[in-house]
Formats: C-alpha cells, sequence, structure tokens
C-alpha cells in the first residue's frame, strides 16, 4: 500500500515568521479587525463581503466597532487572495520540510497554499513536471520525478501558482463538498476512473496516511465529509479500511470530543509528548517524523 503525509499550517509556525491562520486573515483586513468567531472560513467571508469582482476598488466601507466608526477600503475578491499571497511569499521555509522531502513518500497533501515542500525534494534529485491541471481542486497536483520514483504533491484547497484556484472562504468550501459527493455518487464510492485515482480523496483511501500539524478545525468541511464517507464505506463493506493516523501534539490544542470523533471515524489519534520548553514543538515534530518513519518500516516489513 502506497504513504501518504497530510500536513497543515503548523508545519509553517516551525519558521521564525510563521502566522496563524487568524493572524493572516487580520492582516488581509485593512481594518485589522475580526469577529470574536472560531470559523477562519466565516472570518475570510467577513472580509471579503460585501466586496466583490463588481465593486470599484478604492471605495471605502463604513462600520461601527465598540462605538468606534472604522472605514475599511475595498478591495475585490482576487485583490484580497493577492494580497494573501504577498504577506506568505514573506514566510521562512522551516527546515521541518527538509524531513518532510527524506520520508519521500509517495503522495504529499497539504492545505497549504505555498509550495515550500517543492525545493527540498528537488536537492533531492527530483523534478517537477507540469501542473497536472483540472478545474477542480480534487485531481489538480504537482508530480516530482526521480528515475523511476514519482512522487505526487497535492494543494487540496489551491496554490499560489494560480491565484483564482485559492479556496479561503465558506462559500468555496462548500463548492468543494459538492464537487465530493457528485464524485462519490457517480462511481458508488469506488473512484475507478482514471481521473478519480488522480485525486486526493482516492488517495486518502488507498494509502496509509499520517496526518500532522493540523489543527482539523470543523469549518474544515470538505475534510469531515471525507472523513465520514471514508466510514460509511467502510461499514458497508464497499472499500477496505486503510490507515489513518492524526499526530495530536500535546499542547492542549485537540479537544476531547474531536479525539472521539476521530476515533469513530476510524481515525486513530496519537498523542505526541510536549514538554513547553524554548524547543518545544521542534522537538514534538521531530518525535513525529520518528514516528512516521517507524510506521512506514513496519508496514515494509
Amino acid at each position: 500500500m502506497q504513504t501518504t503525509v497530510f500536513y497543515g499550517n503548523g508545519v509553517n509556525l516551525l519558521s521564525k515568521n510563521g502566522k496563524t491562520w487568524d493572524n493572516i486573515l487580520r492582516e488581509i483586513s485593512v481594518g485589522q479587525i475580526l469577529p470574536p468567531i472560531g470559523s477562519n472560513t466565516l472570518k475570510y467571508e467577513y472580509i471579503v463581503l460585501p466586496k466583490n469582482k463588481y465593486t470599484e476598488v478604492g471605495h471605502g466601507c463604513t462600520f461601527t466597532v465598540n462605538g468606534v466608526k472604522v472605514t475599511e477600503m475595498i478591495d475585490t475578491e482576487i485583490d484580497i487572495k493577492t494580497k494573501l499571497k504577498e504577506k506568505m511569499t514573506h514566510f521562512e521555509a522551516p527546515a521541518f520540510y527538509d524531513k518532510l522531502a527524506e520520508l519521500e513518500v509517495d503522495n504529499y497533501i497539504t492545505t497549504n497554499y505555498e509550495t515550500f515542500l517543492n525545493n527540498p525534494l528537488m536537492k533531492r534529485g527530483y523534478k517537477r513536471k507540469n501542473t497536472e491541471c483540472s478545474i477542480r481542486n480534487i485531481e489538480a497536483h504537482f508530480t516530482f520525478v526521480n528515475g523511476e520514483k514519482k512522487i505526487r504533491l497535492w494543494n487540496m484547497h489551491g496554490s499560489f501558482d494560480i491565484e483564482e484556484r485559492i479556496m479561503l472562504g465558506l462559500y468555496e468550501y462548500c463548492e468543494s463538498v459538492t464537487k465530493l459527493k457528485r464524485m462519490f455518487e457517480q462511481s458508488n464510492g469506488l473512484l475507478n476512473a482514471e481521473i478519480e485515482k488522480n485525486s486526493w480523496p482516492y488517495v486518502m483511501l488507498h494509502s496509509n496516511v499520517y496526518i500532522l500539524g493540523f489543527g482539523l478545525g470543523y469549518e474544515e468541511i470538505d475534510l469531515w465529509y471525507f472523513l465520514t464517507i471514508r466510514k460509511r464505506l467502510i461499514r458497508e463493506k464497499i472499500i477496505e479500511r486503510n490507515k489513518i493516523i492524526y499526530y495530536s501534539i500535546n499542547d492542549n490544542s485537540l479537544d476531547i470530543g474531536k479525539a472521539k470523533l476521530l476515533e469513530a471515524l476510524d481515525v486513530e489519534v496519537e498523542p505526541i509528548p510536549f514538554d513547553w520548553s524554548e524547543r518545544a514543538y521542534e522537538k514534538a515534530y521531530d518525535k513525529i517524523y520518528k514516528r512516521i518513519k517507524a510506521e512506514m518500516q513496519s508496514a515494509q516489513a
């Protein structure tokens, strides 16, 4: 069975200038004021609406916060995504990407928009082929080739290579869920067509998956929807149960309810010790790296 590493923005937080999504969204909002809500996709909708491609840039939107009037200049939605790209291109790629590349798994899937993994893979002798283009992020991916070895990378929420494909808000996430639903219904859950076999859902159904650096917030509705479909397919004996391990750093970031829900969905939750020292996160990710290597070796034995 193939091996897949799924990573999120937590890996980028190992960088000196890494930022949480709340901070990033706050920065691309000119007023830098966001409502106290937990969903990042709804925070984005708050930023972008009533902004739209028909809005004349330069007009202001005035609203009141705690009795103080705030005027925020209106950008188009593509302007906001460009602004996001400009903010994130100044990020320094953490050294941990070298360790991710060293694993040389068959597939990498990420919710991140950048392509920090490219250089570490190319330093290891891989050449990146052109993007496998699709109108849907579900199939769009990069392929890296080194002799007979092939590695694929999915930026499942889009990448900065094509700004229009970046998924940020609830509207776009719901579109993704609709596409997933249609894909599974048309194939009766088997995903046998060639285009389906080139999708990240197929990879996550038919490989050993190791998830790290990802909070899996409840706003990640496309992933939660996928996990519930997978559970149903396993329960109905349409597919065999593959291994998905979610590495949870014990820094109070994962609540018990979410852990129980993941276990109910046949996802193994593996706690990672955390000592709150100065290099605690680096040490925690080193532990995750070693555990993934051990799992891979065990699977090959």
